[in-house]
């Protein structure tokens, strides 16, 4: 946790510079220190060692069983190869290899859709609120699909369909659930404005959601048996708290509001992390719709410091802040000091304390 919170204030602190002329390299030298943390990063995760072990046996193990177990039932063709492509290199090269990527997409994100003077928050968001790099290291795979959406929001906006289609094919091949996206296509395709009367809908529907999980169980059971059965077992979510519903409640609705302040293609963004907003109940009925969120929710890191940019008084912007500030990092403490999460993100190691290279 410690070298996690040294990263980020750092990384923060680099990334506020970039306001300035003559620092505007800022920005680089946040993303190359969150680089470090993540290619150096060695046991730092709950599924490091499974995908680790997984790499091991995927190139070296070549028994029938085995090519059977990981080439049919365990992993989508996208990772095994990339597996395969980094045998001869390594685990080691290929996380870091992928810790590259990450901080490139990344890194052309905030800096297209933000002013240099919000950078900072972005950044914020991205390292302590925990679905984003501290859950993307355990879920590899899938981090990846994320990048490629994220890499293809351009397209998106440009109504390039072959592309976009050919950028999410590829995320689905790292990571199936990469499928849902194909309909947010659709999203990108209609130029249109959030009216009031239409926020209000929208917000009624986020709210009757927490309330018809009985109803909607069954459905979302069934839906995940047919096309996610590798996650048909998974465990419903929880609402930690009232607050943490008055807080999405809140963002939910700033979101709304602001969205028609926007260039369209910032609007694109809001609209992406309104869909999260919306899958955020669902996750109170099965595990898998917070894992599906994951996707959308990236818009968040564009959104927060969108609403923070355009709120005008001085009073409402400390508030906001604040909010945002207290709220992130309540969450990433209560990430570090989780159950299930302490003893696999508690102390960072780095390849160095290695019995050997992998």
């Amino acid at each position: 946790m410690i070298a996690t919170i040294i990263v980020g204030i750092f990384s923060v602190l680099f990334a506020y510079l970039a306001k300035y002329k003559n620092t505007r390299w800022g920005l680089k030298v946040s993303f190359t220190l969150i680089f470090i943390f993540l290619a150096l990063r060695y046991d730092f995760g709950n599924d490091y060692n499974t995908y680790l072990n997984a790499f091991i046996e995927i190139n070296w193990n070549q028994s029938l069983e085995n090519i059977f177990y990981y080439w049919v039932l365990q992993f989508e063709p996208g990772w095994l190869f990339i597996n395969w492509l980094f045998g001869s290199l390594g685990f080691f090269a290929m996380t870091a290899a992928l810790a590259i990527l990450n901080c490139i997409v990344y890194y052309r994100f905030i800096k297209k859709y933000l002013p240099a003077r919000y950078y900072w928050l972005a950044v914020f968001v991205y390292i302590f609120n925990p679905v984003f790099l501290l859950s993307g290291v355990s879920t590899m795979r899938q981090s990846v699909a994320i990048i490629l959406f994220v890499f293809s929001i351009d397209y998106l906006y440009k109504k390039d369909a072959i592309r976009y289609f050919i950028c999410i094919g590829f995320a689905s091949l790292f990571h199936i659930s990469a499928l849902v996206l194909l309909p947010v296509y659709l999203v990108g395709l209609l130029n249109w404005k959030i009216s009031k009367a239409t926020g209000v809908i929208i917000f009624s529907i986020f709210v009757s959601l927490f309330f018809s999980g009985t109803f909607l169980s069954p459905y979302i059971q069934q839906f995940i048996a047919k096309y996610f059965v590798k996650y048909v077992n998974q465990d419903v979510g929880e609402l930690s708290s009232g607050l943490g519903f008055v807080y999405v409640s809140g963002m939910l609705i700033l979101t709304l509001y602001f969205e028609r302040l926007q260039n369209k293609e910032t609007a694109l963004i809001f609209k992406i992390a309104i869909i999260s907003f919306m899958l955020m109940p669902l996750n109170l009925i099965y595990e898998l719709s917070g894992r599906l969120a994951l996707y959308f929710q990236i818009g968040t890191i564009i959104v927060y410091p969108a609403i923070f940019m355009n709120l005008k008084r001085p009073t409402f912007k400390i508030g906001y802040l604040t909010v945002i500030i207290v709220f992130t990092s309540y969450k990433f403490f209560q990430f570090f000091f989780s159950e299930i999460q302490k003893d696999y993100y508690g102390i960072y190691k780095t390849i160095f304390s290695a019995p050997q290279w992998y």
